[in-house]
């Protein structure tokens, strides 16, 4: 096959897997993974029942597929916006704010990781974690540990704080209004996290 014909076959196939993979953003986001239906998301993407199975092999298959789409595209969203910062406070600042505004402009991508994260299924969830390891790594690196070099943090356990940093971010993340916002404001998120990892001042009389 000539070469053009050939790149031009191998675009429209990434353009399918595409177009099917933001269907099934909505499906598994509206119905959830048990209510999602394979031929419904082939349909809503605009092609025939049973495309869907050229591309994946199963339902689950899409799933996982998907789960590492959104996390791809979130993770490169939030770093190159935090990447920028040197300082560990305005670092912190980027990631809520970055993260939530992905979380404004990608609401049923953001559920189905919410979903996959705080579901029943294990593989979903380790799926989740492993595709968001870049993240806690630069939290862990470039937030926590440098502020901790700095004096900008207390001496706290970084796993830890990482941890509960993205605890605070993923039920942020979920606690959105009729309109697909998140209703808290990310800078007293941010302050409400920057207060537990700041230097305590001593007390007077301790």
């Amino acid at each position: 096959m000539p070469r053009p014909r050939r790149a031009a076959r191998e675009e429209i196939l990434a353009k399918t897997r595409q177009r099917l993979l933001e269907a099934a953003a909505t499906e598994f986001a509206r119905e959830g993974y048990v209510g999602a239906n394979v031929n419904r998301i082939s349909r809503a993407a605009g092609f025939a029942k049973g495309t869907i199975y050229n591309y994946f092999p199963s339902k689950r298959a899409l799933m996982l597929a998907l789960i590492d789409e959104i996390a791809a595209v979130h993770v490169d969203f939030v770093l190159r916006q935090v990447e920028p910062e040197d300082d560990p406070i305005q670092r912190m600042e980027r990631f809520f704010s970055a993260g939530f505004a992905f979380v404004e402009q990608h609401p049923p991508q953001v559920q189905v990781i919410i979903n996959a994260i705080y579901g029943s299924d294990d593989g979903f969830k380790q799926q989740a974690y492993q595709a968001y390891e870049s993240l806690f790594t630069m939290i862990i690196q470039d937030i926590v540990e440098t502020g901790i070099t700095r004096g900008d943090f207390r001496p706290v356990d970084p796993d830890l704080s990482t941890a509960l940093i993205m605890t605070i971010y993923l039920g942020s993340c979920s606690q959105l209004d009729a309109e697909g916002r998140i209703w808290l404001d990310p800078a007293q998120v941010v302050r409400f996290v920057l207060d537990g990892l700041r230097p305590r001042e001593l007390v007077p009389g301790d």
